[in-house]
Protein backbone atom coordinates (compact mmCIF):
# COMPACT_ATOMS: atom_id res chain seq x y z
CA UNK A 1 0.00 0.00 0.00
CA UNK A 2 1.57 3.44 -1.01
CA UNK A 3 1.46 6.58 1.44
CA UNK A 4 -0.96 8.07 -0.24
CA UNK A 5 -3.39 5.48 0.50
CA UNK A 6 -1.90 4.51 3.69
CA UNK A 7 -2.89 8.17 4.76
CA UNK A 8 -6.62 8.15 3.31
CA UNK A 9 -7.35 5.13 5.41
CA UNK A 10 -5.54 6.82 8.58
CA UNK A 11 -7.51 10.08 8.38
CA UNK A 12 -10.87 7.62 7.87
CA UNK A 13 -10.07 6.06 10.94
CA UNK A 14 -9.90 9.34 12.89
CA UNK A 15 -13.07 10.69 11.31
CA UNK A 16 -15.14 7.54 12.39
CA UNK A 17 -13.73 7.68 15.83
CA UNK A 18 -12.03 4.41 15.29
CA UNK A 19 -9.16 5.81 17.51
CA UNK A 20 -9.22 5.14 21.43
CA UNK A 21 -6.83 6.46 23.85
CA UNK A 22 -6.60 3.95 26.48
CA UNK A 23 -3.56 5.09 28.44
CA UNK A 24 -0.98 7.56 27.88
CA UNK A 25 0.72 6.42 25.62
CA UNK A 26 -1.27 3.50 24.73
CA UNK A 27 -4.34 3.37 21.94
CA UNK A 28 -6.56 0.95 20.13
CA UNK A 29 -7.38 1.79 16.83
CA UNK A 30 -10.10 -0.45 15.32
CA UNK A 31 -9.53 -1.11 12.00
CA UNK A 32 -10.90 -2.83 9.00
CA UNK A 33 -9.63 -6.48 10.03
CA UNK A 34 -9.57 -5.73 13.62
CA UNK A 35 -8.98 -3.99 16.63
CA UNK A 36 -4.97 -3.23 17.10
CA UNK A 37 -3.22 -1.73 19.93
CA UNK A 38 -0.18 1.29 18.95
CA UNK A 39 1.81 2.07 21.64
CA UNK A 40 4.23 5.02 22.54
CA UNK A 41 7.75 3.85 23.38
CA UNK A 42 9.80 5.82 26.04
CA UNK A 43 11.76 7.63 22.96
CA UNK A 44 8.51 8.82 21.21
CA UNK A 45 8.24 6.02 18.68
CA UNK A 46 4.83 4.34 17.64
CA UNK A 47 4.47 0.45 16.78
CA UNK A 48 1.63 -0.75 16.18
CA UNK A 49 0.32 -5.18 17.01
CA UNK A 50 -0.94 -5.31 13.44
CA UNK A 51 1.03 -7.68 11.11
CA UNK A 52 1.52 -4.91 7.90
CA UNK A 53 3.75 -2.56 11.04
CA UNK A 54 5.56 -5.67 11.78
CA UNK A 55 6.39 -6.39 8.39
CA UNK A 56 7.01 -2.47 6.86
CA UNK A 57 7.09 -0.88 9.76
CA UNK A 58 4.12 1.68 9.38
CA UNK A 59 0.76 1.08 8.65
CA UNK A 60 -2.75 3.02 8.85
CA UNK A 61 -3.17 2.60 12.57
CA UNK A 62 0.13 4.65 13.48
CA UNK A 63 -0.95 7.67 10.93
CA UNK A 64 -4.22 7.75 12.74
CA UNK A 65 -2.54 8.01 15.95
CA UNK A 66 -0.15 10.34 14.80
CA UNK A 67 -3.29 12.69 12.81
CA UNK A 68 -5.49 11.82 16.42
CA UNK A 69 -2.82 13.08 18.98
CA UNK A 70 -2.28 16.55 16.54
CA UNK A 71 -5.92 17.10 16.68
CA UNK A 72 -5.97 17.01 20.60
CA UNK A 73 -3.15 19.13 21.04
CA UNK A 74 -4.20 21.59 19.12
CA UNK A 75 -7.21 21.93 21.18
CA UNK A 76 -5.25 21.59 24.53
CA UNK A 77 -3.29 24.28 23.43
CA UNK A 78 -6.13 26.38 21.93
CA UNK A 79 -7.77 26.17 25.65
CA UNK A 80 -4.49 27.83 27.16
CA UNK A 81 -5.31 31.13 26.05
Amino acid sequence: MGIDRMMEKAMKLVKQSRVYRTDIGQYEVVGDHGTYRVVKTPDGMLHCSCLGFQQRKKCSHVGAVVIFESRHREKAEWWKY
